[in-house]
């Protein structure tokens, strides 16, 4: 029987055993990634009256998949979040005069 030098099975293993990056505790944890969240998942996967609407949306306008409609759902309901914060700002506020 030869005798084989263990390895880890996967990258995971690696990393779990490399000793902890010092970090300044007010930035936490760095992030190189340029980029974030395009899409969420409903709540109630089950529902059968928001599957039936996508899958008429689908149908519709020829989208490949329901991550699609969770896109364009998930982008509306930021802009419609960042309008709400806007409203609530002062009319003459600098803020809401060049973002909305």
């Amino acid at each position: 029987w030869l005798k084989r030098p263990l390895r880890p099975k996967h990258r995971r293993c690696r990393a779990a055993r490399r000793p902890p990056q010092p970090h300044s505790g007010a930035m936490g944890k760095k992030s190189y990634q340029n980029y974030g969240k395009t899409f969420r998942k409903p709540k109630r996967p089950f529902e059968k009256e928001r599957l039936d609407s996508e899958m008429k949306i689908i149908g519709e306008y020829g989208l490949k998949n329901k991550r699609e409609v969770w896109r364009v759902n998930y982008a509306l309901a930021k802009i419609r979040t960042a309008a709400r914060t806007l409203l609530t700002l002062d009319e003459k506020s600098e803020q809401r005069m060049f973002q909305g």
